[in-house]
């Protein structure tokens, strides 16, 4: 239902803050202003008064690698729930309501804990299953659909969305500046108020999702096991939709639980970009988001991956052309060297004059494309430097593989030279900016850097790291990364030479 957090980049008003490659972001951070309610909640604010125009961002630090076994995929089940509305938004008689919800509710429950036996009665749980859906058709009739989503496009919200990852979540959408106080009412009654109606009937679109993303996806499902072979003991190792068997286990009680722990003041923080100043924010912030409970800040997960100690490989056989992806363990975001992995991209996959897009796509047409990122499945924490090829022109997954660990050798034995390494600076340099240079890119980042590296500042220190990194440092970094101990090889081949 909800499109990936990157969209927002595309859809919420882009905003030229300078020309040029400028490492200079000064002027930025001046514009940049916070402040913390006494509950603990943070709010940074970015102004921008060239257009009336506001965008408002509310990053949750709970994702993915926060659940437990028996629940995964509920932090995206709670996305979806976050659009329900609440006891006075979508419903036409919450008291009415709330009685049918309920025994909703106790009904699966008692669906549950039958299945859970070890022999259960099929046909008691076809019994409640009809008592069930008889429910859902009371409840529906006090349902006002989309009421939330309706009342906001209709004072001109763009950009509705949300996203869920293995490290956060975010809730995002933009609107006319003097809609603020509408905002803050509406955002800050979801999550204090929330009522979790037509919950089965979300489970089942987010099933369909599960089969659509993954299992009807061959490249869906090769990413999910390398998660699953690569993460041995980190929450890293289940994917974000988690498994249908949890999807079918899961219950509103556990969502309200879930709710209850991580959607707290001191495990959130808002960010607004626009024509708002902090006096207006600060208002309304403190008239409506001040009743969200105080809570605290997520620990973070103890869980740490076992070093590998050889090579791990995964192969599915698909109705489909040859995939092939190497995960190398990489480190948290947070890290030195993180962005040092940045930059490799631009040496190994990114841009034309990379080494493996150069080679295996122009000049030899042997892989219709190659790429590379870091921070897979998440960055939060030590997870996955990625190298993905599709195999053309008659070859294999072993023939890319062959030429991948070919180009990874000769970064090991001879540096990059000053050349390489500057035009590769120069193009991270460029994607950087861009990302600084439109409002909403810079507060995502500014978001990001303040959960996960502790401070929004952070942001703007990447560009003057990234000119000390030295062609020394990126031998020494796939020395001691991009070895073979290190590495999962997930490959799809074709389901016909299985018996070749």
């Amino acid at each position: 239902m909800k499109k990936l957090i990157g969209a927002v980049l595309c859809t919420l008003f882009p905003v030229i803050l300078f020309a040029g490659a400028s490492a200079d972001f000064s002027h930025l951070k001046g514009r940049v202003s916070e402040f913390t309610l006494k509950n603990g909640l943070k709010f940074i604010l970015l102004e921008d008064h060239s257009v009336p125009v506001a965008s408002f961002f509310t990053y949750v630090n709970v994702g993915a690698s926060d659940e437990s076994e028996t629940i995964h995929g509920i932090s995206h089940v709670m996305e979806h729930l976050a659009f329900k509305g609440t006891s006075e938004v979508g419903t036409t008689d919450y008291k009415r309501e709330k009685k049918v919800l309920d025994r909703m509710e106790s009904v699966h429950q008692q669906i549950l804990g039958e299945r859970d036996k070890l022999f259960p009665d099929q046909k008691r749980v076809e019994t409640l299953q009809k008592e069930l859906q008889d429910l859902e058709a009371q409840a529906a009739k006090f349902v006002v659909p989309n009421e939330l989503d309706t009342v906001l496009k209709r004072n001109g919200a763009v950009g509705l969305n949300a996203g869920t990852s293995q490290d956060y979540t975010m809730y995002f959408y933009s609107l006319p500046s003097n809609k603020l106080e509408l905002w803050a009412s509406l955002e800050a009654a979801r999550f204090v108020d929330p009522v979790f109606r037509e919950f089965y009937k979300e489970i089942e679109v987010i099933k369909e999702e599960r089969r659509m993303r993954t299992e009807n996806s061959p490249i869906g499902k090769l990413l999910e096991e390398v998660e699953s072979v690569s993460f041995k003991d980190h929450p890293y190792k289940s994917s974000v939709v988690g498994p249908m068997s949890n999807l079918n286990h899961i219950s509103v009680a556990d969502v309200r639980a879930y709710h209850r722990r991580n959607y707290t003041a001191r495990n959130m923080v808002i960010g607004v970009t626009g024509d708002v100043t902090k006096e207006q924010l600060q208002r309304v912030a403190e008239k409506y988001f001040s009743g969200i409970r105080e809570g605290m800040r997520n620990n973070p997960v103890v869980a740490t991956e076992t070093p590998q100690t050889g090579t791990k490989e995964v192969t599915l056989f698909e109705e489909s052309q040859p995939w092939l992806i190497m995960g190398y363990h990489c480190p948290a975001s947070s890290h030195r060297d993180y962005l040092k992995f940045e930059l490799l991209n631009y040496i190994l996959t990114n841009g034309r004059s990379s080494r493996l897009y150069k080679k295996l796509v122009i000049d030899e047409k042997s892989a219709l494309a190659v790429a590379s990122f870091v921070g897979y499945p998440g960055s939060k924490y030590p997870g996955l430097y990625l190298v993905l090829t599709i195999p053309g022109g008659g070859k294999t997954n072993a023939d890319m593989e062959k030429v991948i660990f070919e180009e990874i050798e000769k970064l090991v034995k001879e540096p990059v030279s000053a050349e390489e390494l500057l035009s590769a600076k120069n193009r991270l340099k460029q994607e950087k900016i861009n990302t600084l240079s439109n409002n909403s890119g810079l507060l995502m980042e500014l978001l990001s850097s303040e959960v996960l590296q502790g401070s929004w500042s952070k942001t703007f220190d990447t560009l003057e790291e990234l000119e000390k990194i030295t062609s020394e440092d990126i031998q020494t970094l796939v020395k001691g990364y991009l070895v073979k101990g290190n590495l999962t090889i997930g490959r799809i081949e074709k389901k016909e030479e299985v018996t070749k």
